[in-house]
């Protein structure tokens, strides 16, 4: 059979032999083991077991990280590749399958959605855990993380991650996908030995050639001697460092963003959304920014003339964003810019050039809509040839302008049943070659990504998902970083009717309030780290909030917006004050694992960010309500520490104490290593 062995202080593997992998964490008893998988072509279950697999090409992809692509014939004259991404740091690798065939093989669903990724054997009366990360809360109007027992309450498990007991530890597999629950485009199946991972609907349609090449989505393994605790920590540290070939989406950057004052000059002071977008305006923040100790400086939307083509509107930027840019790079920050990656203006040179892939519904006419008071624009699909002229624009802004940071807002996964794209042809169903949309819009969206950040390796890219019907889950982790939440919920959310004249959001104020929605996305951070999944904390005055809100942001968010030209001048140097000695420990606060006590909104709450392996990070307090609170950590450590808020920090023989006494609701923090 051949194959490849690759062997490291955490697992040894082999690929490509009698079982697909063949995978042993240090200190357990015995191998997991992945089948082969299956697919149906031409009618028939076909098990792409090749008779032989060689190693075609090896190639670093990012520092320690090395992908493995192997190739072998299976009968029939079907070609299996598999490529494997490993990395000496880490237990988890990632690998995913492509098939081709010099024939005219079609792969079939006539007896099923036709593809099993991997089956794997287990252990009778093993727990499981389904790790479901795209639930989405409605009290909270964001996504949420759900930790259940696997096919307790459901034949289908929906993950994307499932953790399993094994003789000596727990093995976690996933999968690079994303959507809401319960729509399910993948799921794992128990078995009568063990678990299978299979296809639910749009994986590949009908009638798809073979010979034109399919490619699978990656897939996730590994596991620990140990506890599941120990798998969750070893599974965040591999998304921070080693996951994605992207790096600089992980460091924990200080990012503002210019939406919330647009917000409230149209709410607040009637005026347009983009009345404030123009160069004095952004000027006037970039020096307040400056001050604060922001890194990215993200302008929203309405800085282009027009979507589609993305060149900047020389009526609000007479001398083009290059003034800005120079501007920023003279005080230290980077550049972001707001992007609509599925619109393009009717007269923008890229629709009059991709007419072809213009969204659709099939039944429906397109409608074309203003793009935040700007000309109207087609919806366009990503899953399609334009997919490539988005990425080959934001490749030139990056090159010509200097933009490294780019925030994508609005990507609906429902928008497109249209065939003569990349996801059906005319013999397609428009039911399935909707699903197949809505299956490969995200795949399109990290090829973006991909191809950006190979040509500008210090490229960021952010996605929306503070709405429902978003592409959320492992997938786009694996090349960028999530937007997670903004305002939170709406008026009618909690079905409150409305009053006239007034903001849509209910937490839009500054407060303790706020601060309650967002905070609730870091319980995350058990497995995904909180630095890719950003919350826009307030700056506003008076300093009870503003303290509030900066113990939640340097939690690991990092984000901000509000009016910052309306920041008292004492508010912006205690601001600069904090972020100054966050900088110190930021990294060590992005590696710890969270300790957290208390929720939310609860009277007292404490978060607890500690890196072992220096002793340095944060703890911060919340109190809502006076009083006086004791809080001992879980960690150890010899670190002075720099404290902002009413807290002192003690030690004795039972550990390092924080006491804390407040007079109304309000924030403290430690900064362990912090002192300078």
């Amino acid at each position: 059979m051949g194959g490849w062995a690759y062997e490291c202080e955490w697992y040894t593997l082999k690929a490509g032999g009698e079982k697909a992998i063949e995978y042993r964490a240090r200190g357990w008893k015995r191998s997991a083991e992945l089948d082969w998988p299956v697919f149906e072509v031409d009618g028939e279950n076909v098990a792409m077991r090749p008779r032989e697999m060689r190693v075609e090409k090896r190639r670093q992809v990012a520092e320690r990280t090395e992908e493995v692509t192997l190739k072998g014939d299976v009968d029939g004259g079907i070609q299996l590749t598999m490529t494997l991404r490993v990395c000496e740091k880490t237990p988890f690798i990632r690998f995913r399958y492509a098939l081709g065939s010099p024939l005219p093989h079609r792969l079939t669903k006539e007896k099923g959605q036709g593809l099993t990724y991997f089956a794997c054997q287990g252990e009778a009366g093993a727990r499981r855990t389904e790790v479901r990360l795209s639930t989405y809360d409605n009290l909270l109007h964001g996504y949420c993380l759900d930790e259940i027992p696997a096919f307790a309450h459901e034949d289908e498990a929906m993950g994307p991650i499932l953790t399993e007991e094994r003789d000596g530890g727990w093995m976690l597999t996933a999968y690079e996908h994303g959507s809401m629950y319960p729509d399910k485009f993948v799921a794992f199946y128990r078995t009568e030995d063990g678990v299978a991972l299979k296809a639910v609907k749009g994986n590949y349609w009908a009638g798809q050639r073979v010979d034109k090449g399919y490619e699978a989505i990656w897939l996730q393994m590994g596991g620990v001697a140990g506890s599941e605790e120990d798998l969750s920590r070893a599974y965040r540290t591999f998304e921070l460092e080693w996951c994605s070939p992207n790096r600089e989406s992980r460091k924990p950057y200080i990012f503002y963003n210019t939406w919330a004052f647009q917000e409230r000059n149209r709410f607040y002071n009637r005026q347009n959304y983009l009345t404030s977008m123009n160069r004095e305006r952004m000027e006037k923040e970039i020096e307040i920014a400056h001050r604060m100790g922001v890194d990215v400086f993200v302008i929203d939307t309405g800085w282009y003339e027009k979507t589609g083509d993305w060149e900047t509107d020389k009526r609000r930027f007479p001398e083009g964003m290059e003034r800005i840019r120079d501007m920023l790079s003279e005080r230290g920050m980077k550049l972001g810019l707001w992007f609509g990656p599925t619109s393009a203006a009717k007269s923008s040179k890229v629709y009059k050039s991709h007419m072809g892939c213009r969204a659709a519904l099939r039944g429906k006419e397109p409608v074309a809509f203003p793009i935040w008071e700007t000309e109207e624009s087609w919806g366009m699909c990503l899953a399609s040839e334009y997919w490539e002229a988005f990425a080959d624009q934001l490749i030139y802004l990056a090159r010509t302008v200097g933009v490294r940071y780019f925030k994508w807002d609005g990507v609906d996964m429902y928008g497109c049943s249209m065939p003569g794209h990349f996801h059906g042809d005319e013999s397609t169903s428009e039911e399935e070659c909707h699903d197949s949309f809505r299956f490969q819009v995200g795949l399109y969206m990290s090829k973006v990504v991909d191809r950006l950040c190979e040509a500008v390796p210090d490229a960021i890219v952010d996605m929306d998902v503070t709405e429902g019907r978003r592409y959320f889950g492992l997938g786009f982790l694996s090349s960028g970083k999530f937007f997670s939440l903004n305002n939170g919920p709406y008026y009618q959310s909690y079905d409150i009717k409305m009053p006239e004249d007034v903001w849509s959001n209910v937490f839009v104020n500054p407060g303790p309030a706020r601060t309650w929605i967002c905070r609730q996305n870091l319980a995350y951070d058990k497995w995904i780290p909180s630095v890719v999944m950003m919350a826009h904390y307030l700056p506003d005055d008076p300093q009870s909030s503003q303290m509030i809100n900066l113990a939640s942001l340097v939690l690991g968010q990092n984000g901000i917006w509000g009016d910052l030209a309306g920041v008292s001048e004492e508010g912006v140097e205690r601001i600069g004050q904090v972020l100054s000695v966050y900088k110190r420990v930021r990294e060590d606060i992005t590696r710890a694992y969270p300790v957290v006590y208390g929720r939310p909104g609860e009277t007292f709450e404490a978060h607890e960010k500690i890196f072992g392996g220096s002793g340095r990070g944060a703890v911060c307090l919340f109190a809502n309500q006076a009083g006086e609170y004791r809080y001992r950590m879980s960690a150890r450590t010899d670190e002075e520490a720099a404290v902002f808020g009413p807290a002192k920090v003690k030690r004795d023989r039972d550990g390092v104490w924080i006491e804390a006494k407040f007079t109304e609701s309000g924030a403290a923090m430690a900064f362990f290593g912090g002192r300078g």
